[in-house]
């Protein structure tokens, strides 16, 4: 407690994306590694109690991997670098080596069997052998160890090519891939149960067994990200050239794509250099058309960046991923796609990563460009819809959700979001996206992180064999329903929100987005380039801006006009939202989280940040429709509820609420005197920095902030 009284609040330098690479790195030893084991016990336990038969949790699948794209992202990121790349691999490389040299360690120590007293594998003795004349250099070791004890021999040699694998991969001793080191540990694991060991595979090999298929040599996938206006500017200066050496003859291009090429240029060299699964995807932001998958494919094989698979599932390739963000592209998502895989040109790619296609979609972006109803409602039927085309054109889809912390980044329980996917769309595997500060909630503790990898996995079980739950397939009235709310929701937040001058000069005032660049939160720009469009603006700062305000405003802001609109037209209206309540998964995930944000709003001290604003007339019209529309959204979530007041069914979330804000509300009003001094010309590093500590407190006080 001492320490971390005397432990500075807020970062006095801004975070380095090395930094940012070290810190996404820190909860693996921690919190990450070690729960694999007992979840997959548990799940073994939780089999056996319902179907009346243990399996063995080492025969159960491989549900849960890792990853990451930190040091890969450099979407409106301009430290994102080739070294960034270079380096997230080797740090996540070391990392699980280490862990690997101090479980064989740990094994060394306590397998001390005796061939004395148990009949050892002659599978076993051959092996001790045969390293003993590969690897004279471990022999030292080896050889001061009792001669009985071939276990304690075996993985003196197997830590001899782990550490060479660590320190000199590409050396003769070191173990090439993590299968090689998967053997050898299976080769341990078969010879104790074969001679009455099974406890000690059980609890002692087991374990490190689960973690070398989970984490492999890599630890994590990286994933590649870049706009594809980037690769349409590359490839429009690049124009048809066959080679490189070719443009290079004609105009150089400009410095982001020389940027993009050698960053290319450098994957494709770290490819070769990694497990093959040390990369994952090559995403590509702002998606919109068939050419933004192709130009990818043009660009990295001119780059000498092979994007097809092994065919076998053992490498399997760099795959581009389209992530489709705004509302006009998630309805076009599904045409886009069903082109792209009916293409002669890319059926070699499809067969290379045998059948398989990745899409991610983007909640962030969706929301703040057609708010939080039409967002989750295009999502929705974008969703069904790629799995409809995709059965169609015989590929296995996987959707990877972009979802943020905050609701109106697509936050949110979990589990209620998996069960409340389309019925019939979901074909056991998803990603997902935890941001920085969920990373830190859901998996500083290894009890928590287990935890939350449990509910993870429950829900995409429970999608599987209930799909829709109590309704298959959304009711036709249902759907009727939502598409007239959705226009009615889209309308009214492009005309009050995106497309209201009022509002950029609004946010800017009312709320300290021009400030957090003090709290030196990340290495990313708030903007992709420098202008003032809403646009541009990223949706990182959109979000959190308006939480540290306490407005909420992507997270609930027209949901109610188009609630009530519906409801007005007449008693079967409203009837219908109350039944759709009961039985829409959809539904009720989208109006539950809409009621969590309208808990957290906090309007007396909103408009207080509204004070902050130069213009009284402009400050009082948007400050008014807010006002309005709060109300509105909150008469109406209570009306199709059934409650008295906001979280009624969920006390525990209540509760929390109520505890926290009398220490979080101090801080937002000692925020809102800071900004007064700094915006009214007072400039110190004093006041910079606790200006910046009330930043960081309010989020760690509010959490899921964005």
């Amino acid at each position: 407690i001492t320490a971390l009284w005397q432990t500075d609040e807020v970062r006095r330098r801004k975070p380095t994306v090395a930094d940012e690479i070290q810190m996404g790195l820190d909860h693996y030893p921690a919190s990450l590694i070690g729960p694999m084991a007992p979840f997959y016990q548990d799940l073994a336990c939780a089999i056996g109690e319902v179907f009346g038969s243990l399996p063995d949790p080492e025969e159960l699948p491989d549900l849960i991997h890792f990853g990451s794209w930190i040091g890969g992202d450099r979407d409106g990121n301009p430290y994102v670098t080739a070294e960034s790349t270079r380096q997230a691999l080797q740090l996540a490389r070391e990392n699980i080596l280490a862990v690997y040299l101090a479980e064989v360690e740990k094994l060394r120590n306590l397998l001390t069997p005796s061939i004395h007293r148990m009949n050892t594998a002659s599978e076993l003795k051959a092996a001790v052998q045969r390293y003993a004349l590969q690897l004279p250099a471990a022999l030292a070791n080896v050889d001061a160890l009792p001669e009985a004890e071939l276990y304690r021999q075996f993985l003196g040699f197997m830590l001899h090519r782990l550490r060479s694998a660590l320190l000199a991969p590409t050396g003769p001793d070191a173990y090439k891939e993590a299968g090689e080191f998967l053997d050898d540990l299976q080769l341990v694991r078969t010879s104790l149960a074969g001679a009455g060991g099974q406890r000690l595979a059980r609890q002692l090999v087991d374990p490190l067994l689960r973690q070398v298929r989970t984490f492999g040599f890599h630890l994590h996938s990286l994933d590649i990200r870049q706009h594809a206006r980037v690769h349409a500017q590359a490839a429009a200066e690049l124009g048809a050239a066959a080679d490189l050496d070719q443009v290079a003859l004609h105009q150089a291009p400009s410095a982001e794509t020389g940027e993009l090429l050698e960053t290319l240029r450098a994957i494709a060299v770290l490819r070769r250099n990694n497990p093959p699964r040390a990369f994952g995807s090559y995403i590509i932001s702002g998606a919109a058309a068939v050419q933004d998958m192709l130009r990818v494919v043009w660009l990295a094989e001119l780059c000498g960046l092979k994007m097809a698979g092994s065919g076998d599932g053992r490498d399997p390739g760099m795959m581009p991923v389209p992530l489709f963000e705004s509302i006009e592209d998630l309805r076009n998502a599904p045409q886009i796609c069903r082109r792209l895989w009916q293409l002669p040109d890319y059926a070699p790619l499809l067969d290379s990563w045998q059948r398989r296609q990745e899409v991610m979609l983007g909640y962030s972006d969706s929301n703040k460009d057609g708010g939080m109803l039409t967002s989750s409602w295009e999502i929705f039927k974008a969703h069904r819809a790629l799995h409809q085309v995709a059965a169609e054109c015989d590929i296995s889809l996987r959707l990877f959700h972009g979802r943020g912390g905050t609701v109106g980044r697509g936050g949110g329980p979990t589990h209620r979001a998996l069960v409340a996917q389309p019925a019939g769309s979901f074909t056991g595997s998803f990603k997902l996206t935890e941001q920085g500060e969920v990373i830190n909630f859901k998996y500083a503790d290894p009890a928590l992180a287990q935890r939350n990898l449990e509910l993870m996995v429950a829900a995409a079980l429970e999608a599987l064999a209930r799909p829709g739950l109590v309704e298959p397939r959304p009711e036709p009235e249902w759907e009727q329903a939502l598409e007239q709310m959705s226009a009615e929701a889209f309308a009214f937040y492009r005309k009050r929100i995106a497309d209201n001058p009022d509002i950029l000069i609004y946010f800017e005032q009312a709320t300290p987005v021009k400030e957090f660049e003090l709290a030196k939160i990340g290495s990313r720009p708030a903007r992709r380039k420098q202008s003032r469009s809403l646009d541009d603006l990223r949706a990182i700062p959109w979000g959190f801006g308006w939480m540290q305000s306490r407005h909420l405003i992507p997270a609930w802001f027209g949901v109610g006009h188009a609630l009530e609109h519906y409801a007005e037209q007449g008693d079967p209206q409203l009837a219908l939202l109350k039944a759709m309540m009961k039985r829409f998964p959809f539904f009720y995930d989208m109006i539950r989280n809409v009621e969590i944000a309208l808990a957290k709003v906090d309007l007396p001290l909103a408009r207080q940040y509204a004070g902050l604003v130069e213009d009284p007339a402009l400050r009082d019209r948007v400050f008014g429709l807010v006002v309005e529309e709060f109300e509105r959204t909150r008469r109406m979530v209570l009306k199709i509820t059934g409650q008295q007041c906001l979280l009624q069914t969920d006390p525990d979330l209540a509760q929390s609420l109520r505890l926290r804000n009398p220490y979080v509300d101090p801080m937002s009003l000692i925020q809102i005197e800071l900004l007064k001094r700094k915006r009214g010309g007072r400039q110190s590093q004093a006041l910079d920095y606790v200006l910046a500590a009330t930043i960081n407190g309010i989020a760690a006080g509010l959490r899921n902030t964005g």
